[in-house]
């Protein structure tokens, strides 16, 4: 697989709430892109499963640590799109 050419904002955040909303087993609507992941139930389990699929969508290496301290699926989004910019 190769990365993808270039991905937008909505693109890569709606990916994000789609992979969050498998993982926690609810709907994507139900998903606010500016709440903390912490309040749906986002634990270092999910989070590392989550960060993995990240990293073979866009085939970067993501610092764990780093990706954490985004506490919002908006700061996920934008971090990540640092890292294949």
């Amino acid at each position: 697989m190769t990365r993808p050419e270039t991905i937008s904002h909505a693109e890569l955040q709606s990916w994000l709430l789609d992979r969050i909303a498998f993982y926690l087993d609810r709907p994507v609507e139900n998903i606010d892109p500016s709440v903390e992941l912490a309040r749906y139930g986002v634990d270092s389990v999910y989070a590392i499963s989550i960060i993995s699929d990240i990293e073979d969508h866009l085939q970067v290496e993501v610092d764990v640590a780093e990706a954490r301290r985004r506490e919002t699926v908006t700061a996920l989004t934008d971090y990540l799109l640092e890292l294949v910019a």
